[in-house]
């Protein structure tokens, strides 16, 4: 009896150490991979920076004063008059109570009336 106890101990034991293995080896394979992932995120991080950094490099003022220049013919770009973007009739008068953004309109109407632009009103 007790060498059948002996052999299953054994038996055991070494099932054990082959699971334990296994465990080993799939957490290590996991680490890879988590240390793959890694260095993709990395990888991703640094070129979200340089197409940052390109977008502010072809938004700078003056490049795009230097195209319009330079393509306004072609595009039919004109230049904005002041008169196109409003006049000082158009902004409300402030003695009546402001109205805060996300607030209910009652006179959608009035609203509305006043929202044209002045070009529009030019004409």
């Amino acid at each position: 009896m007790s060498r059948l106890i002996n052999f299953l101990l054994v038996l055991f034991a070494l099932m054990g150490a082959f699971w334990l293995f296994q465990v080993k080896h799939e957490a290590k394979e996991e680490g890879e991979k988590i240390a793959i992932l890694k260095g993709q995120i990395q990888d991703e991080k640094d070129a979200l920076l340089l197409l940052k950094a390109e977008w502010s490099y072809l938004n700078r003022p003056q490049r795009i004063q230097r195209l319009t220049d330079e393509f306004s013919d072609q595009l039919g770009l004109k230049t904005i008059e002041p008169y196109q973007i409003g006049d000082i009739g158009d902004v409300p008068d402030r003695s009546g109570e402001a109205t805060l953004p996300g607030a209910v309109v009652d006179d959608l109407e009035g609203l509305l009336e006043h929202a044209h632009p002045a070009s529009a009103k030019r004409q």
